[in-house]
């Protein structure tokens, strides 16, 4: 095989594992009108449409989304095994209200696993992917990271990072097991504090920078324990977690 047929072999290899990332990231949300439902609730929750403790009702979700009971149901029961709300029998659901204690344990727990994703990303990238890490750039304006659009940005330039690392980790079985948390984890810091004060963000982005550096280096054992110590501090640096 000539060194052009190679080149044209790893492209394909790349996509394949792409499509089978992508095919396995999304297998446990419910599909048809239940799965839109479930998307557009999480997307609010995510960016604090909807607050803690809020109760929204089975009858106020139907009518927001022009659906029947049955998908608004079966979307509320994905929410709820999801980690984003209570359920309400007969009403609907309830904006669920982390404690520091339970948002504490939880980034310590995924610090774990997104330290062994950058380790293995470190490990396992391509030149490709690691020029694609590169481009990935945080928004220009984070000094108003308490308005929705903003807030938006952000949290597609995290949600762009983190995706990128599982392409350059090779694991798309775990990744549709564990991705789910990275939306609960923005839930969760964003249900705890008004706004991301945007020193905060900047310390965040250049911690990020560093785990690039450390990846692209093929040094995993740095990348691995910068990840962890970036992730399990989340809820302390944005002020939901008091030292």
């Amino acid at each position: 095989m000539n060194l052009a047929t190679r080149d044209v072999q790893t492209m394909f290899d790349e996509v394949d594992r792409t499509r089978s990332s992508e095919s396995r990231k999304n297998i446990n949300i419910p599909t048809g009108k239940a799965g839109e439902v479930v998307a557009e609730m999480e997307r609010r929750l995510i960016l604090g449409y909807y607050k803690p403790g809020e109760n929204l009702s089975f009858n106020m979700l139907a009518e927001t989304f022009q659906v029947s009971r049955q998908p608004v149901s079966a979307a509320i029961a994905h929410l709820r095994a999801s980690g984003y709300v209570e359920v309400l029998p007969q009403v609907g659901c309830r904006v669920v209200r982390p404690s520091p204690e339970e948002v504490h344990d939880f980034f310590l727990v995924l610090s774990k696993i997104d330290g062994a994703v950058a380790g293995l990303a470190a490990e396992r990238h391509t030149a490709s992917e690691a020029a694609h890490l590169l481009a990935i750039k945080p928004p220009r304006k984070i000094d108003a990271l308490d308005e929705i659009v903003q807030r938006r940005d952000y949290i597609s330039y995290i949600d762009g990072f983190h995706e990128q690392l599982w392409r350059m980790a090779k694991a798309p079985l775990l990744q549709g097991r564990f991705s789910g948390l990275r939306n609960l984890s923005s839930f969760y810091l964003w249900q705890g504090i008004p706004k991301l004060v945007p020193a905060a963000a900047r310390l965040l982005i250049r911690e990020r920078n560093d785990i690039m550096k450390a990846i692209i280096a093929r040094d995993a054992k740095a990348a691995a324990e910068l990840m962890e110590k970036h992730i399990a501090a989340k809820p302390r640096v944005v002020g939901v977690e008091r030292p």
